[in-house]
């Protein structure tokens, strides 16, 4: 049988797939929203899709961008890569279903909207429109160049993450999808990006209403209604605030580059480089001392300059709690041990603990300069996190410690943020605490399976099929884990409201109520094999970094 829908720019054909829960829904696979941005239009801002006469066969997945795939150890994908996949149970229901738009995470540097990682199963068991779309990663997504005439001023990775969310406005109605209901939501650096369309200073003027033909690529308010923050936000370190390095030019020099250090020069022969060379090379042009605070060379960042197209005009991280975005209600989550990620390097090497240096700890944004300072304050980090213990022994309180620093005190930051705005929206903040042996599959692939943590991504399993593993039996504490988060997160998507328990699942007369204090500590749902909501457990610790930032006359936010 059949599936077409229509588009604006043209008819696509979807395929009728069979859910691993016995139902059946209709995908649609790689549709393009963007040009390809290849040749000269490599490293630049996307250009909406060219109309297409034929009917665009969109019943198979299509390859992602170019990226490093952590599992096979090589660099795969192409450049042709502004698609999406779009998920819906009928394309014409009696009431339009809401729209739940995924932008996954991997650090801006790795992943994809494949369905070996993404699928809707899970998220389907409500009436909801599942979209998951590609966007351009490291080089090709966040390439910059400080000359104005190049016309790169970077952050074409969220450009297209932007282009795609027009597109879904403009067509999703054609696939039974709600255009005035859509909840963009995102896990890790996806997250970092919601929230990024949250706050961009293009997204306060007005959208026109006009059958949804928005002509402005730079607008995110008015294309989207809520959010969902999976373990990210624009306090995240590094913050994309870091003013414009020399990436493009030290990357172009490994490649071979001998000419002048002239934007012109040097774009000109990057925009013709081995693509493969360029996702391989790409992170190791950052130097030793700057790696304590840069993770990658092209992120979200400052654009060098001004155009009628600038995504990110200032640091986010300041001008958040003046953001169009604190209007909108916004749901905020973490999981439970979210440092224990860093098990994978410390189990790889032993002697990691060994060569640790607390001093790189201290957030680069704290300005410490002074030796003694930095000093007295490796004392206390060690005597807040090890006490007696040496650090070189203790890998728990090393997890707990990055947990800390690199996600929960700069979620509950951006939290604090939206609670001192004059904004009207509710924030529903909760913690994934799931402790599964066979489930949490993200802890499976990269610590021991014999100890229990519930680490950074290991709630995306939760919400989406993956392939890892097998699907939980269900009548399984997993699988009833899965129903719940998944009517809390869809209710939430549909009203706002998370209890409105769109799945009649066992809540165990637990209400969920949003954020009501302007300071921490904030109360959240845990969410375990139990619900409780209460105090966050790591609140007390949280408030050694608040300190931090106070003594140091660094805004918090």
């Amino acid at each position: 049988m059949s599936f077409i829908a229509e588009t604006e720019y043209g008819q696509v054909r979807g395929v009728k797939t069979a859910s691993a829960l016995e139902y059946e829904y209709i995908s649609f696979y790689g549709i393009p929203y963007g040009t390809p941005p290849i040749g000269n239009l490599r490293f630049k801002d996307p250009i909406p899709a060219t109309k297409w006469t034929e009917i665009f066969d969109a019943t198979k997945e299509r390859p992602s961008c170019f990226s490093m795939d952590s599992s096979l150890k090589k660099v795969v994908g192409t450049e042709n890569c502004l698609n999406l996949n779009i998920y819906t149970k009928n394309l014409k229901p009696n009431k339009l279903y809401p729209v739940m738009f995924y932008i996954f995470g991997g650090g801006f540097n790795t992943g994809s909207n494949s369905t070996a990682l993404y699928g809707p199963d899970y998220l389907l068991m409500s009436d909801v429109v599942v979209v998951v779309c590609d966007y351009r990663l490291g080089p090709f997504g966040f390439m910059y160049f400080k000359d104005p005439s190049v016309d790169v001023p970077g952050n074409a990775g969220l450009k297209d993450q932007l282009l795609a969310l027009k597109f879904v406005k403009t067509n999703i109605q054609n696939f039974g999808g709600d255009p005035d209901n859509i909840t963009l939501f995102g896990h890790s650096a996806g997250a970092v990006s919601v929230n990024l369309h949250c706050i961009s200073e293009q997204s306060r003027g007005e959208i026109p209403n006009s059958n949804y033909k928005l002509n402005l690529l730079t607008f995110s308010e008015g294309l989207f209604n809520r959010a969902i923050l999976l373990s990210g936000s624009v306090f995240h370190p590094p913050p994309p605030m870091l003013e414009a390095k020399d990436f493009p030019y030290r990357l172009a020099k490994k490649l071979g580059f001998t000419g002048r250090e002239e934007d012109r020069d040097v774009i000109e022969f990057l925009q013709s480089a081995d693509p493969i060379r360029l996702a391989e090379e790409q992170n190791k042009i950052i130097l030793p001392e700057e790696s304590a605070y840069i993770f990658s060379a092209f992120i979200p960042h400052v654009e060098p300059f001004k155009t009628d197209r600038t995504f990110i005009s200032t640091n986010p991280a300041e001008s958040s709690r003046s953001a169009w975005g604190n209007d909108i209600d916004i749901l905020v989550e973490l999981t439970a041990d979210e440092g224990y990620a860093y098990l994978t390097a410390i189990n790889r090497d032993p002697t990691t603990l060994s060569k640790l240096d607390l001093d790189t700890a201290i957030p680069f944004q704290l300005n410490v300069t002074d030796k003694e300072k930095r000093l007295e304050i490796v004392r206390r980090m060690r005597e807040v996190y090890y006490g007696e213990s040496d650090p070189c022994e203790n890998k728990n309180a090393f997890c707990e410690w990055q947990g800390d620093l690199m996600f929960r005190h700069h979620v509950t930051r951006l939290i604090r943020s939206r609670q001192n705005s004059n904004g009207k929206g509710k924030t529903f903040f909760c913690r994934f605490a799931v402790e599964s042996p066979t489930m949490n599959e993200f802890r499976l692939k990269r610590n021991r399976p014999n100890v229990l943590q519930v680490i950074h991504a290991d709630e995306v399993s939760y919400y989406f099929k993956h392939n890892f593993g097998p699907m939980p039996d269900r009548q399984s504490m997993e699988f009833t884990a899965i129903r719940r988060l998944v009517s809390l997160m869809t209710s939430f998507a549909t009203s706002g409201n998370p209890n409105d328990n769109i799945l009649n699942v066992d809540l165990q007369n637990v209400e969920w109520l949003p954020v009501d204090t302007k300071e921490p500590p904030f109360k959240l749902l845990n969410i375990g094999e139990d619900l409780e909501f209460k105090i966050q457990p790591e609140a007390e610790r949280l408030l050694f970094w608040d300190k931090l930032y106070e003594e140091t006359n660094t805004p918090l936010y």
